[in-house]
């Protein structure tokens, strides 16, 4: 299927069910996934985030948690996919304001958006929140022992001065480790899933953003697509080669400079001043013609 290509709905013409008591149903452009990690409750889990279209104006949404591997494929999505899902944003022990508990089997494949027109589709989708706003502010809005108060925990930022450089990948903790044998055993029928493999390599950026006073950041991508092509190209290539193509990609290519680099970052639930990038908006740069 090509970039362009629209996907059919999963659901049909029926579309999905009406939400259930305390749910909504919310418009979704999907924008990044993160690199699995491993759940007690659901096995492996990945965090997506994107934005929401069907309130007048687009906002910013994180489905979480989003079961991924033992979905079957009608279950799963691409970004810059546009779906319909049943969910809530009463979600225990997290007030980020973005925060929406998804119900992964209530879910509609609407359209999926191509890079034609250098991304107008996905552009307009996004609107006014290109750039609204700083790695600065988003910190400055999550202050030290500020967890009890509900602040913006996602944003699509402009770099400068961006540096890059890949590093090894964590391995699991121990925990993580049991988490990822348990998810993998088989079940009462015999299936197993093949072990999570944590990724070899992050990709790492320093930059300033737009704040006229910014000390610089350092922030590892979380992006699925990085670890992905990390463990793919590894295994094809060899180390060296792995990290070279990493750096191409990550670096030469999505930060080129006749491209609109912008990232999109988000923080996690229990450390809210720890932000990292989760993909990157890389759009050729458009000149206005007067």
């Amino acid at each position: 299927m090509s970039e362009d290509s629209h996907r059919p709905d999963s659901g049909g013409s029926m579309g999905i069910r009406s939400p259930r008591a305390g749910d909504v149903t919310a418009t979704v452009m999907i924008t990044v996934k993160t690199y699995p990690n491993p759940s007690d409750t659901y096995g492996e889990t990945v965090c997506v985030a994107g934005v929401r279209l069907d309130r007048g104006r687009p906002e910013w949404i994180r489905l979480y948690p989003v079961k991924f591997r033992n979905e079957d494929f009608d279950k799963r999505f691409r970004k810059y996919e546009i779906l319909r899902l049943n969910g809530t944003y009463e979600t225990r022990n997290d007030n980020r304001p973005e925060s929406f508990r998804p119900r992964q089997d209530e879910l509609e494949h609407v359209d999926q958006l191509g890079t034609r027109g250098n991304w107008q589709q996905r552009r307009m989708n996004l609107d006014g929140l290109l750039g609204a706003t700083t790695m600065c502010e988003l910190l400055e809005a999550n202050p030290a022992g500020g967890m009890g108060t509900p602040s913006p925990s996602l944003g699509l930022i402009k770099p400068t001065n961006v540096q890059v450089s890949v590093v090894a990948g964590d391995p699991w903790s121990a925990a993580e480790q049991a988490k990822v044998e348990a998810a993998s055993a088989p079940d009462l029928f015999g299936t197993s899933l093949k072990p999570l493999e944590p990724a070899p390599y992050a990709v790492r950026y320093k930059y300033r953003c737009q704040s006229p006073t910014c000390g610089g950041h350092d922030q590892k991508v979380l992006d699925w697509e990085t670890g992905q092509a990390g463990r793919r190209w590894l295994r094809d290539n060899g180390d060296r080669r792995a990290r070279e193509m990493l750096i191409a990609k990550w670096g030469d290519e999505m930060l080129s400079p006749d491209r609109d680099v912008h990232f999109y970052v988000g923080n996690q639930n229990m450390r809210r001043r720890s932000f990292s990038v989760l993909g990157v908006w890389y759009p050729k740069t458009e000149f206005a013609l007067f």
